[in-house]
């Protein structure tokens, strides 16, 4: 049995069969996650789903572990007052739309709804855009189907895997973003039908971090060009964050280096709270001079038992400078 298929075809199906029964067709409307993501991807996706990789299906299934662990915890601390993925129409005459609450909680003495949409992987500094925007939408669908509430909204981010917890709180409905985030909603999906018909359109993108996960890049207009300047920002950040890197990098080297000589020269102490020892291990290594004298010996050497192999690394280099055509 090839374990890795028979993940891929099954997580395949459940993913299908999970998106049927809490969201329906969305190939029939926008949701609040659409709205947020980049137009041009959103729509390609309506109109040509790619298959996930077992990558994308196992995050997927991370995300829907990390709603029942949060359901399961509240329910165990008493909470009863909450519902799970709450559905509101938010459609226009222009537009199809739904979205998908993830987790309300619901005060009726105090007239107050909360919004607490869950989300599992990597812990960011600050929310995403498209958390932001999602949340909004969200919160201005409660306001206007209960308009005798206080809404209240808040992303909680999972970290499986380093158990770690990053909640962001304080979002309450703000009319001119969901206003907004409304109209882009009804530009994405004229885009959509007229795609749908076959009439020629310029769909819009907007590069960003999240480009690299999209199953559409290689056919993306804005990635056919050599420079990319919406993504200016993003790559100075990162420069910045390696120069950073390498000098905390240099700065942790020389303090162990201090704090080693300390227990060489007095032993084992405690500061801070942490104990600090010399540990010494030992690890076997391979004497290549005398292998290859005894592989020499035999009439062979080491070049006949290696062979090339191959991998892969993001190479970043100042980009030259380019010339003006001169008259």
């Amino acid at each position: 049995m090839d374990i890795r298929n028979t993940l891929h075809n099954s997580l395949q199906l459940l993913s299908k069969q999970h998106t049927e029964e809490t969201l329906g067709d969305r190939r029939n409307y926008l949701g609040a996650s659409d709205i947020g993501y980049c137009p041009r991807k959103v729509i390609l996706e309506k109109i040509s789903p790619k298959v996930h990789d077992l990558t994308t299906l196992l995050r997927f299934q991370r995300g829907h572990m990390a709603e029942d662990i949060v359901a399961a915890a509240f329910t165990a601390a008493g909470f009863s007052n909450f519902e799970r993925q709450v559905e509101v129409d938010i459609s226009t005459d222009k537009l199809p739309a739904l979205v998908h609450i993830d987790f309300v909680f619901t005060a009726h003495q105090k007239k107050i709804k909360s919004i607490l949409e869950v989300k599992a992987g990597k812990i960011p500094d600050q929310p995403y855009s498209s958390w932001e925007s999602q949340l909004y939408l969200q919160m201005g669908a409660l306001a206007k189907k209960y308009p005798d509430y206080m809404i209240k909204g808040a992303v909680l981010s999972l970290d499986l895997s380093e158990g770690d917890v990053g909640f962001f709180n304080g979002y309450t409905p703000q009319d001119t973003l969901y206003n907004g985030l409304i109209t882009r909603a009804e530009a994405i999906w004229k885009d959509y039908q007229q795609s749908l018909k076959g009439q020629k359109t310029e769909l819009k993108t907007e590069p960003g971090p999240l480009c690299g996960f999209c199953n559409h890049i290689r056919t993306c207009p804005r990635f056919a060009a050599d420079d990319i300047p919406e993504m200016d920002d993003y790559i100075t950040e990162f420069q910045e964050l390696r120069e950073l890197e390498k000098k905390y990098k240099e700065k942790v080297a020389t303090q162990k280096k201090i704090l080693l000589t300390m227990v060489n020269g007095r032993g084992n102490f405690r500061a801070g709270g942490y104990l600090l020892k010399k540990t010494t291990r030992t690890r076997q290594n391979l004497d290549m001079t005398s292998l290859g004298q005894f592989l020499s010996d035999n009439g062979t050497s080491i070049s006949e038992f290696q062979e090339p192999s191959s991998f892969s690394f993001l190479d970043i280099k100042r980009a030259p400078q380019e010339v003006s055509p001169t008259n």
